[in-house]
């Protein structure tokens, strides 16, 4: 057993702040639980002996006040499941009629086969499992669905009696937009097999809160040398489940991270910094708010960002490394010093905190659980799926032996070597 991993299973604290992070419940934005548990975390972190720091970025606010889902044909009115996409557009008291189009999965080429049926129809398309290389995420099928004048947009989960997922349409506030809802398999299978014509009534009241603050927490750990390692992870996640998977567990990793890190962060070395943010799941906003928001030479500090999100629910880690090709051979090293096996995916894939740090050009990875195996636990994020009992600790001790390893790492290293993670062709 290697050191870290021998350090990961020696942390007593791990599985008390999993379930302590769970226990303040799905933790949505704008519901109080994200704040309660951005306090604990930040108390947590306080424990050492570092700086612990909360601020509040806007955000786009909004909440769901109603909404409804039915099938009109026969004669009658056919209730459905349904869940609003987050800051989806309203229809109205009297709801939203108008006929269904399936588009199957709901890909460009889809949409293109049917571009001159799309208008003022329902387009309906199908979720896909998040942590695999040809995914299309949905805000891109919702713009297309809104590109094309579609009149309302639903999206299914696919699997069969996992009920309804939970995410945002990331409609800016005040943007063009169409009411658009998740739907669980068996309404979508209804609709699908629905009489040609058959329409549907969508309803969806939603309320803006013009202003909504996001908590972002901030524990800073000064070293030697201007220059700063980041750990990140979100804690805010969505109120069907327990967001367990997405991302509990990635807060837990974090704060133990900062544990075992403590004692490697001294005079020769950068500083250790933990983001710990809000708003992820509407469109990234926490994380983009606090970068932006950042002086530049305080950004130019931030040498690489270490993102934890969604890192148990499988036995496999892999790194997704936003196209800076010269963390992969960190990550190899990594690997290999905490004896645990993770791949690398070079593409950018902007589905967490990291593409925000990324297209700040600051080298950003994020370690995920499950890529490419859709038949994983990790399937459960979005859910009401997505509680503590899915998740096995052996996985969560393997990514904390991860993480400290690749931090560990990047302490180890100079300013200059830590600049040439970034250069071009690394």
């Amino acid at each position: 057993m290697t050191d870290w991993m021998k350090a990961a299973q020696a942390d007593a604290a791990l599985m008390d702040d999993f379930r302590a992070i769970c226990a303040f419940g799905g933790r949505m934005s704008g519901s109080g639980q994200d704040d309660a548990a951005m306090d604990w975390a930040l108390g947590r972190l306080a424990e050492g002996a570092g700086q612990a720091a909360r601020l509040a970025v806007p955000y786009d606010g909004w909440r769901c006040l109603s909404s409804g889902l039915e099938l009109l044909e026969g004669g009658q009115a056919v209730p459905l499941a349904c869940r609003p996409l987050l800051r989806s557009a309203s229809t109205g008291p009297d709801g939203l009629v108008a006929t269904v189009l399936d588009l199957g999965l709901g890909r460009p080429d889809d949409f293109a086969r049917a571009a001159g049926e799309i208008a003022g129809k329902i387009v309906l398309v199908r979720h896909e499992y998040p942590f695999s290389p040809g995914h299309l995420h949905r805000r891109r099928k919702y713009d297309m669905a809104v590109a094309a004048g579609a009149a309302g947009f639903l999206i299914a989960n696919p699997l069969p009696r996992a009920g309804v997922l939970s995410g945002s349409s990331g409609r800016p506030r005040g943007g063009a937009g169409i009411p658009a809802a998740y739907i669980d398999a068996e309404s979508a299978q209804r609709l699908a097999q629905a009489a040609p014509g058959a329409r549907a009534r969508l309803r969806i009241e939603g309320q803006e809160i013009p202003d909504a603050q996001a908590a972002v927490g901030i524990y800073d750990l000064p070293g030697g040398r201007d220059s700063r390692v980041v750990i990140s992870a979100h804690v805010d996640g969505h109120d069907l489940g327990a967001s367990a998977l997405d991302n509990a567990t990635g807060v837990a990793v974090a704060l133990a991270a900062a544990r075992l890190l403590a004692p490697r962060v001294g005079p020769s070395t950068p500083g250790l910094r933990v983001c710990l943010f809000c708003a992820e799941e509407w469109a990234l906003a926490g994380s983009a708010r606090y970068l932006a928001d950042l002086p530049p030479q305080e950004r130019a500090r931030l040498k690489v960002d270490i993102n934890l999100d969604t890192v148990a629910g499988d036995t496999s880690l892999t790194a997704l490394i936003s196209g800076f090709a010269g963390l992969e051979p960190l990550v190899a090293r990594s690997a290999h010093a905490a004896g645990v096996p993770v791949g690398t995916w070079l593409p950018l894939m902007p589905n967490s905190d990291h593409a925000n740090f990324a297209k700040h050009g600051i080298p950003a990875l994020r370690l995920v659980a499950g890529f490419d195996k859709p038949a994983s636990r990790v399937n459960r994020i979005l859910s009401a799926g997505d509680v503590p009992a899915i998740i096995e600790e052996a996985e969560l001790r393997q990514a904390l032996a991860v993480t400290a390893a690749m931090a560990d790492a990047a302490l180890a290293m100079s300013d200059v070597e830590l600049d040439g993670l970034a250069a071009p062709g690394a």
